[in-house]
């Protein structure tokens, strides 16, 4: 090289190459970050339609229950931790399988309370006089679907009349209550389940459109 003429030493050389480095370091770990913030937010989307979609299902099928009996009592139980009751809707093919009975009920574990689902096909002929013998087991072979998890808390109500009130006074004057469990022999008004997570709580009303 001849003298006078302008170039980079070693220890220039090496600085620029650190100062890149850690430039590409910087780039690399806030892209890193980018990706990450975008996946938790894509997964906290997810988990959101999930959820809606689930408890929009879960109204369609409270609002489409069928009045359906064993003997003189009618095929619908309630309190605040299971909800079962027949309807049209599937949740396999929404409808086209006939009558369905299903359950909704609460489990607990060390991750908070879950919201779970069973449904089984409905045969009037067959289930309808044994239906108070198989109401804790007709499920068992049922898959278990879960609607939502990671809750504090999870209740179902009833709109309807308390027990011992005369019907036709109380709804005279539009005064129906929330009740927990469901003991009277017909449908309720309404079913109200309450959720609590991550701090929120929210309500969701499903009107009882009786079906015969």
């Amino acid at each position: 090289m001849r003298k006078g003429e302008d170039a980079f030493t070693l220890l220039e050389l090496i600085i620029a190459l650190s100062i890149g480095a850690a430039l590409i370091l910087i780039v690399s770990f806030s892209v890193r970050a980018g990706f990450s913030q975008m996946e938790r937010g894509s997964k906290w989307l997810e988990e959101n339609y999930r959820e809606k979609s689930a408890l929009n299902f879960f109204s369609q099928q409270v609002s489409s229950m069928r009045s359906e009996s064993s003997g003189e009592e009618v095929i619908f139980s309630g309190d605040s931790d299971r909800i079962m009751f027949v309807t049209p809707i599937s949740l396999e093919r929404r409808y086209g399988l006939g009558l369905m009975a299903v359950l909704y009920y609460l489990e607990r574990d060390d991750k908070g309370v879950r919201l779970d689902y069973k449904e089984k096909r409905f045969l009037p002929d067959e289930n309808t006089g044994s239906f108070n013998d198989q109401n804790n087991t007709m499920f068992d072979n049922s898959e278990a679907v879960t609607i939502i998890d990671g809750c504090e808390e999870i209740a179902f109500q009833f709109l309807g009349v308390q027990e011992g009130e005369d019907e036709s006074t109380v709804l005279s004057k539009h005064n129906l209550d929330w009740i927990d469990p469901w003991l009277k022999n017909n449908l309720p008004r309404a079913v109200r389940i309450l959720i609590s997570k991550n701090g929120q709580n929210r309500e969701i009303i499903a009107p009882v459109m009786v079906m015969y």
